[in-house]
């Protein structure tokens, strides 16, 4: 079955798809009356529907049966130094897929131009999409931080285990600080392509802040944020359970 999209604020009756997923439902896909769907609303609420009339602006839906899935205990923020990649789209398609619970965009001293919302709403359109497709039920939260190291350290001051990826350390690497146990609930910092400043790491460090490495490789951008959001899916105790 085909997921759609409804916003928390709508899941009453009657239960209907406008605009854009109604679109995609009666014209793209050419789902006829009859059908079954799945709902969510990316906060944990999933449903089976079924399509009862559809047209090119409006689709009236059926519930079947609508139930709430708990909110994960396995909660990772990413913190990505903010920089022009033209990847950015496809690590939100990622994040969304390896089940992030944050995705910050903060502002570093080597940062490319400062946090731009100006295409804020495309990049909620993509962690939708990515959301339907992988049948997510939680839409990672998009957070942006033009404040700096302090903003980021503000942020973080609550969340029981943080860690700054670094290229300079040499003894503390992620991998094992994985597989010796982290609490499910955790910040990992990264810098933008132009790395993260020496004064950061010890600002962060000097906060309760672990820094840890990925290897020997100097990582890029998008790269090296992969390669945590897959440690965290498949090495976190919460994950298994």
């Amino acid at each position: 079955m085909h997921t759609f999209y409804l916003s928390h604020d709508k899941w009453q009756e009657p239960y209907r798809l406008e605009q854009e997923e109604a679109h995609h439902l009666s014209r793209v896909l050419r789902i006829m009356p009859g059908s079954r769907v799945y709902l969510t609303d990316g906060l944990g609420r999933m449903g089976v529907f079924v399509v009862e009339k559809c047209t090119n602006k409006v689709v009236l839906l059926a519930p079947e049966k609508i139930w709430q899935e708990p909110e994960p205990a396995l909660r990772l923020h990413l913190a990505l130094g903010w920089n022009k990649s033209s990847r950015r789209f496809w690590l939100l398609e990622k994040a969304v897929e390896l089940r992030a619970w944050k995705i910050i965009f903060w502002s570093a001293k080597n940062s490319q131009g400062k946090v731009d919302l100006s295409r804020a709403e495309n990049w909620h359109k993509k962690l939708l999409a990515a959301a339907k497709q992988s049948r997510n039920p939680w839409l990672p939260g998009l957070v942006f931080l033009s404040g700096g190291i302090d903003e980021l350290v503000s942020y973080a001051r609550e969340i029981p285990a943080k860690i700054v990826l670094w290229e300079q350390e040499k003894k503390k690497n992620l991998v094992d600080m994985y597989l010796h146990g982290l609490d499910d609930e955790k910040v990992v910092v990264i810098g933008p392509e132009g790395g993260i400043d020496p004064d950061e790491v010890r600002e962060l460090t000097s906060s309760g802040f672990i820094s840890a490495t990925l290897g020997r490789g100097v990582l890029r951008w998008e790269t090296a944020a992969l390669s945590v959001l897959c440690l965290d899916m498949l090495l976190s105790p919460g994950f298994r359970a």
